[in-house]
């Protein structure tokens, strides 16, 4: 009897197109709505592999456990939506093995429910023998990655002893902690080929977590904005490596190539939205709450607040530093700069002022690369500019020709 797979959904979401997928690739499968329909047809033929949405998971609670106590393992494939917020924990406790993020092709639902059912995931990408672009090598990276935490979460959840689950915790720690490690240092590396961007993730995850942690958001939230806030442009390593070095105004090829960064940095990190990296936030992060941002011209509640927050600490993080097109502006200037977009209706008003209050006691107030020669940024004992002051300061001029060149603010 060919192998049999299993699609549950009560709300008839992804279920259809799964079956209708699965049909194609010649994989025999049964589409069930109902908790006594799938008794049903486990008992009348053991399937290969179940897949169930995570958010209908304690919904089909009796029917999983009627798979953990059959004659052989049955995987349990969970699937979510990308941009979904979902808890994993629960499913993994009811006998979730797999997770799979849609929307995504045929193809890469076919591979994930054959590898599943074989116990591994194959290799990415058409030719397993032809070196691996930029793209597929950052992929397998955090593919890689997802597989391993997601291993030590399941293991977690079916422990009871507490040594037990404290070696886990520490293993998912070491892990997560490597995973930053090489793929900061991969953005690093490539943020120092580009004038003016060395250090930029790095000062964005550092100014996320203190703007979150201002916001009160609990530590898992404000972990997952800061490694957010680290790979967030990772997307430009897959980019020419001279784009972001040239001298004045981009081509319009080129711009077009830099406009599809923040996808790209999605598509690399999705296998990592299951376990806390808010990837919807990342796609966003050059969304602006008028419509007139990049990549996909989202506008007012369709930017993620994760988004929101990453564009108002990027564009900030990238003000504060000079480029090849533009000198850098000191602290006052970029939130000028910053309460101008949110004036245009641009970026949020409420996080500027946020930002603002946590820069201003947070951070150094002078950019690598200048002489404090005065008081606070050259002031004068007065307030009035003193000899170190920067000459940008104060100049609307400066400021409204950088508040022009924001959508390109890089």
């Amino acid at each position: 009897m060919p192998a049999h797979v299993l699609v549950l959904d009560a709300a008839e979401g992804i279920g259809p197109w799964a079956r209708d997928a699965l049909a194609h690739a010649g994989l025999a499968c049964a589409l069930v709505k109902e908790d006594v329909e799938a008794r049903r047809s486990v008992d009348a033929q053991w399937p290969a592999l179940v897949m169930v949405p995570l958010d209908e998971v304690q919904r089909w609670e009796r029917v999983l456990s009627r798979l953990s106590e059959g004659p052989t393992t049955v995987p349990v494939l969970g699937v979510a939506s990308r941009d979904a917020s979902i808890d994993v924990t629960p499913a993994l406790a009811l006998g979730v093995t797999d997770l799979l993020t849609y929307p995504c092709t045929p193809d890469d639902l076919v591979d994930r429910v054959t590898s599943s059912m074989r116990g591994r995931r194959p290799p990415r990408g058409p030719d397993r023998t032809e070196q691996a672009s930029p793209m597929a090598t950052l992929r397998s990276v955090t593919e890689a990655a997802e597989e391993a935490l997601l291993r030590t979460e399941t293991a977690v959840a079916r422990v009871s002893r507490p040594e037990e689950r404290e070696h886990l915790r520490q293993a998912k720690e070491a892990l997560s902690h490597s995973l930053q490690v090489i793929l900061g240092t991969m953005i690093g590396s490539a943020e120092a080929a580009g004038a003016g961007r060395e250090g930029h993730s790095r000062r964005v995850a550092s100014l996320i977590r203190e703007l979150t942690e201002a916001l009160g958001w609990p530590p898992t939230r404000v972990r997952g904005m800061e490694l957010a806030g680290l790979f967030l442009d990772i997307g430009l390593l897959v980019l020419p490596g001279d784009l972001l070095a040239v001298r004045g105004p981009l081509e319009p090829e080129a711009v077009e190539l830099l406009r599809g960064h923040p996808e790209i940095s999605g598509d690399i990190l999705e296998p990592l939205a299951r376990v806390g990296v808010p990837v919807a936030a990342i796609r966003a992060h050059h969304e602006r709450l008028d419509g007139s941002g990049y990549p996909r011209g989202l506008r007012g509640r369709q930017v993620p607040f994760g988004g929101q927050l990453l564009a108002v600490v990027d564009t900030w993080a990238a003000l504060t530093r000079p480029r090849p097109h533009r000198p850098a502006l000191d602290d006052r200037d970029a939130v000028a700069v910053l309460r101008r977009e949110a004036t245009a209706g641009r970026l949020s008003g409420k996080l500027v002022d946020t930002l603002e209050r946590v820069a201003a006691g947070g951070r150094p107030s002078i950019p690598p690369g200048t002489h404090d020669e005065g008081h606070e940024r050259g002031a004068a004992p007065n307030g009035e500019p003193g000899r170190g002051h920067s000459l940008l300061a104060g100049s609307p001029v400066v400021v409204r020709q950088v508040t022009r060149g924001l959508a390109l603010c890089l």
